[in-house]
C-alpha cells in the first residue's frame, strides 16, 4: 500500500467536465497546477495534458496562469483557444485566436483556423483571413481548402434561398414596363435548343 493512493469512499465524487472525480485528485490537480514553476512553457504544456483527458476547467486554470505571466505569448493563446472550444465559447475562443494572429502575423495556419471559425457565420471575415493567406502564398493547401469549403457553402445557401424565393416572371419586359423598349420577337436571333 505503500506506492498507492488511498481515495477515502466515504468523499463524494466531483464531476468536472463530466468526469467524476474524487476531492483528492482535483485537488492535487489544482495544486500541481499552482506548483508549477513561473514558466508559461510548463503551464502550458500541464494545459493540453488536462485538456486532452478532457478536463476542460482545470486546463483553463493552467493557461490563465500561463496567461497571466506572459500575455503576449500567441502559444498561450492558442491553448486558450482550444481550451474555450472544448467548453463551447465559441466567441472567446475566435477572441484568443485573433489575439495570437495580431502576435504572430506570418502564421498562415492561425488564419486558416480562424477562417474555419468564422465561416459558419461571418464570410467575409473568413474571406478576408484566407485572403491575407493566398496573397502572400497562393499555393496553401488549407487555404485553398477553406477557400473551396466557404465557396461550397455560399453556392449551397444561395441555391437553398433560390429554392425558396418564388421565381421572377421570364418576361420581365412587362413586369418592369420595358416592353416599349425591347426589340420585336422577330428581330431577336433563334435561340439554341439547349437555352429554351
Amino acid at each position: 500500500m505503500s506506492g498507492q493512493t488511498h481515495i477515502s469512499s466515504r468523499l463524494p465524487a466531483v464531476t468536472i467536465d463530466g468526469i467524476d472525480l474524487a476531492p483528492e485528485i482535483r485537488t492535487r490537480l489544482r495544486n500541481l497546477i499552482d506548483t508549477l514553476p513561473d514558466q508559461p512553457a510548463r503551464l502550458r504544456v500541464m494545459g493540453h495534458v488536462l485538456l486532452d483527458l478532457g478536463l476542460g476547467s482545470l486546463a483553463l486554470d493552467a493557461f490563465g496562469r500561463a496567461l497571466l505571466l506572459d500575455d503576449l505569448d500567441p502559444a498561450t493563446h492558442l491553448g486558450l483557444t482550444r481550451t474555450y472550444l472544448h467548453n463551447g465559447s465559441r466567441e472567446t475562443a475566435l477572441e484568443h485566436l485573433e489575439i495570437a494572429i495580431s502576435l504572430q502575423p506570418d502564421a498562415r495556419e492561425l488564419r486558416v483556423v480562424a477562417a474555419d471559425l468564422v465561416g459558419c457565420r461571418d464570410r467575409m471575415r473568413a474571406f478576408d483571413q484566407l485572403g491575407a493567406v493566398l496573397s502572400t502564398d497562393p499555393d496553401h493547401a488549407g487555404a485553398r481548402k477553406g477557400l473551396a469549403g466557404l465557396i461550397r457553402s455560399v453556392i449551397r445557401n444561395r441555391i437553398q434561398d433560390g429554392k425558396t424565393v418564388n421565381p421572377v416572371d421570364r418576361d420581365t419586359g412587362h413586369v418592369w414596363d420595358l416592353h416599349d423598349h425591347m426589340p420585336s420577337p422577330e428581330l431577336i436571333p433563334p435561340q439554341p435548343w439547349f437555352l429554351n
